[in-house]
């Protein structure tokens, strides 16, 4: 957009490392310093921050600052501070089961049983966007309490091993947010994905459901 005087309202540039080469921001702001000092009036509006950016550096010396992930409570890059996490994914359990020592579980029979155990089925799976790389390697939250992922997940169901905890049919699982093993960065890590791809891959089949929190403010 262009004020009465035709000159630009805003002007930015935007961090392409800022997550993994901390000191590549400093060479685009200076070329950036550059050019808004060339220009024949300073724009209102200047911005360089991105999420990753923020969290290393606080507080901008430009105007605005533009945070991506991270107001979704998804921290990212060398971080000094963390946000607070505002994402869950919830489904109920619909099945559970007794299996034996060497049953498998799931397409590919990728997991056997070490012994009896409890395998709680979820009525979530990759067609909601719960990736199908976090069979084996993830784990969900059922009472207050950490599971493995076991098995592959399927299109509309996911398997977790209850073996230990009480779980019945109807109680609610987390896949996403439970604990720190749950985050969003940590299934993404366990899926081979960004965290940017597990946000953007919840699909619109699964039901959205706002939740206000108060925000605390600074000292």
């Amino acid at each position: 957009m262009l004020d009465a005087g035709g000159q630009p309202d805003g002007v930015f540039t935007h961090f392409h490392s800022a997550d993994s080469d901390p000191a590549s921001m400093l060479v685009q702001e200076e070329r950036f310093a550059g050019v808004v000092a060339a220009m024949p009036v300073r724009p209102a509006s200047v911005h360089a921050e991105n999420s990753a950016a923020m969290l290393q550096r606080g507080a901008s010396k430009f105007d605005c600052a533009r945070p991506g992930i991270a107001l979704y409570g998804v921290s990212v890059g060398p971080a000094s501070w963390s946000p607070r996490a505002v994402v869950t994914l919830m489904a109920p359990v619909v099945e559970v089961q007794q299996v034996e020592a060497g049953d498998t579980v799931s397409y590919g029979a990728t997991w056997r049983a070490p012994g009896p155990r409890r395998i709680a089925t979820v009525a979530v799976g990759y067609a909601d966007g719960y990736p199908r790389g976090a069979g084996n390697r993830a784990t969900a939250t059922i009472n207050e309490r950490s599971v493995p992922v076991v098995g592959l997940v399927t299109m509309d169901m996911t398997m977790c091993d209850v073996t230990d905890i009480p779980c019945e049919v109807g109680d609610s699982v987390t896949l996403i947010g439970g604990d720190a093993e749950s985050s969003v960065a940590s299934l993404a890590a366990h899926a081979g994905r960004s965290p940017y791809e597990v946000l953007t891959g919840l699909h619109a089949r699964a039901t959205r459901r706002h939740a206000q929190c108060a925000i605390e403010a600074a000292a």
